[in-house]
């Protein structure tokens, strides 16, 4: 029942404003791919998500909130740290635009329900899961489970 309620009522606001579930996808995945270039970048060495802040991995100034935002501070900077102009790798600008791709695709197949999240979670999870075996392959296995108990989750709900 309250599954039920949630899909109707992300079904009247798809219909209400039916760009605001795509244009949240493009967000969510850029702010996701975002964080995992963190993550990547992190958990392999044993560095906190939360401290310190993030920084520029050639001058180690700390990056302001115009060279946080995904994508776009990218592209603004020509790819370039916009304090030392030193190249910033275009892993970044990949990992981020896959993010918003997925998170679009999933929108796409699943359309406004509750399985949605399911589904993103599961992806970017996978996702994840992925680029830590193809940089770091220690750490995989603990998200690859993860994401597996997130697709019987979602096989559960179909």
């Amino acid at each position: 029942m309250f599954v039920a309620q949630i899909n109707a009522f992300m079904a009247e606001i798809h219909n209400l404003i039916p760009w605001f579930f795509p244009v949240l996808m493009v967000v969510f995945g850029g702010v996701f791919g975002s964080f995992l270039t963190c993550c990547l970048y992190r958990v392999p060495r044993h560095i906190s998500l939360r401290h310190p802040a993030s920084s520029c991995p050639s001058c180690y100034t700390t990056l302001g909130a115009k060279a946080l935002i995904p994508v776009l501070s990218y592209l603004i900077f020509r790819g370039r740290c916009c304090y030392c102009q030193k190249p910033i790798s275009p892993r970044y600008l990949f990992i981020e635009l896959l993010s918003i791709f997925l998170c679009l695709l999933a929108w796409f197949i699943w359309g406004p329900q509750l399985v949605l999240l399911v589904a993103i979670a599961f992806v970017l999870c996978l996702q994840f899961a992925f680029l830590l075996f193809v940089f770091e392959h220690k750490i995989a296995s603990k998200v690859l489970l993860f994401s597996i108990i997130l697709l019987l989750i979602l096989f559960i709900n179909y």
